[in-house]
């Protein structure tokens, strides 16, 4: 049985990481280190006696960029979990169209995420939401999440059209 445990590169873990892929990465890696940081703060400033007020609401805000960056980079490098339990020992005849099938579910998915997040948006963008402490307007982590979900949408919609090399175990059917 064979998994792709979302290893940047996919299955090929020496296949290299294309450019877009390591920017997002990049991208996500410093939200998590802000998320980090804010985090460790809070934890040494309690243990001190001296309470940040709001650091959950920081690590919320960073952590949005850390899945959202994760999420597009993951795509871009084709390094989605998936298990090929079944798929492997399918002809590559089969396997080609199902991946397509694959895609376009993915792309639909995405697509809902995105309409979902955009939809949520609007209900609440004509109030003057903030969160409860730093009073952060969520408006824009929310739309910031829509993106990086029209983006991956956007992204296996184009591998219906152009599907990744198949890394499939060898043709069994021949």
């Amino acid at each position: 049985m064979s998994a792709d445990a979302g290893t940047p590169g996919g299955e090929g873990a020496d296949a290299p990481v294309p450019g877009p892929a390591r920017m997002a990465y990049g991208i996500g890696a410093v939200g998590l280190v802000i998320a980090m940081a804010a985090d460790f703060s809070s934890v040494v400033a309690r243990h001190l006696g001296h309470p940040i007020h709001g650091s959950i609401e920081v690590v919320q805000a960073a952590i949005v960029f850390a899945i959202s960056a994760a999420l597009i980079g993951a795509t871009f490098a084709g390094a989605h979990a998936a298990v090929h339990v079944i798929t492997e020992r399918l002809p590559a005849k089969v396997r080609a169209p199902l991946a397509r099938l694959a895609s376009l579910l993915g792309a639909v998915f995405f697509a809902a995420l995105c309409v979902g997040g955009l939809w949520l948006l609007s209900d609440t963008l004509p109030g003057d939401e903030r969160t409860d402490l730093l009073h952060l307007p969520p408006a824009p982590f929310r739309l910031i999440w829509a993106a990086a979900t029209a983006v991956t949408a956007v992204l296996f919609a184009w591998r219906v059209i152009r599907p990744l090399p198949d890394h499939a175990a060898p043709d069994h059917a021949s």
